[in-house]
């Protein structure tokens, strides 16, 4: 399974939620979701969103961990 890791991304360019929000037009409640690091039930246009406007990989926000 996989998770989607966006605390490092975030901090590492200094972004609030608010600002990804407003950027992207994603929702607080879907970046919220995002960022507990326990979201696994994503779409891939949220990812390639997210990837965008971090300008990287979908792959670089994506961790694999074992089935729970």
């Amino acid at each position: 399974m996989y998770i989607v890791n966006l605390y490092n991304v975030r901090w590492a360019r200094k972004y609030t939620r608010d600002e990804i929000a407003e950027a992207t037009g994603l929702s607080l409640k879907t970046l919220s979701q995002l960022f507990s690091g326990k979201y696994y039930n994503f779409n891939l246009h949220t990812l390639e969103i997210i990837a965008k406007f971090f300008n990287c990989k979908i792959s670089d926000i994506l961790i694999e961990v074992e089935d729970e």
